[in-house]
């Protein structure tokens, strides 16, 4: 993993109770980050995600795990298949993709349905 953190990267293999073999569980450990704050965005993800489903509002929201579980230290959800904002801007404009105001906005745009009413 590229970071100057240095995080490490667990799997756990998973059997069901039948003996198939699951998809591995992925988690990063982090030493350095404050998690506090990724644990407070993800949970007021999900509530809001509760509430949107309440009015039958579905953004396919699938937040990912994270716990703090000391200062500055705790484990994250590795989500698998997962586009990382880095990639969308270097594929909207190269290395300098990152300075464009609109290249997350454009891609999430050319990634959604929008249905006409």
């Amino acid at each position: 993993m590229a970071s100057k953190k240095k995080p490490l990267w667990l799997e756990f293999t998973c059997e069901a109770p039948n003996g198939t073999q699951l998809q591995p569980v992925g988690i990063i450990f982090k030493h350095g980050d404050d998690l506090r704050q990724d644990m407070l965005i993800i949970q007021t993800l999900v509530i809001m995600d509760s509430i949107w489903q309440e009015n039958s509002l579905d953004l396919n929201l699938i937040p990912y795990g994270c716990i703090a579980t000391g200062y500055n230290i705790g484990m994250i959800e590795v989500v698998r298949d997962a586009t990382t904002i880095a990639t969308v801007q270097r594929s909207k404009g190269g290395n300098t993709g990152a300075f464009k105001n609109d290249a997350l906005c454009d891609w999430l745009k050319s990634k959604m349905q929008v249905e006409e009413l």
